[in-house]
């Protein structure tokens, strides 16, 4: 079950960095990429030692509210093309 919920967390953590690439570089984002990097890296310490359940399902929830975040930032900042990206 932890592996499980590792992999959950992970690929989240994955989603949301791939998202904040697209969104221009602000302290908010900022922000956010340090959060996701907290929140791999808790779930990383589950590989030396096992989490209460209480952990995870906070760890998990805290993920799913960076989720939300982002997604009411990005409905708020017009999304970069590529070709600006590469300018920057």
């Amino acid at each position: 079950m932890v592996k499980t919920r590792f992999e959950i967390v992970r690929q989240a953590t994955d989603v949301l960095f791939r998202r904040l690439e697209r969104l221009p570089r602000s302290d908010t984002t900022e922000d956010l990429r340090a959060r996701v990097r907290d929140s791999m890296r808790k779930a990383g310490e589950w590989t030396a030692s096992l989490p209460a359940n209480r952990e995870r399902d906070e760890l998990m929830k805290r993920v799913l509210a960076l989720h939300l975040e982002l997604a009411k930032l990005e409905s708020e900042v017009p999304e970069v093309s590529a070709e600006e990206r590469m300018a920057s």
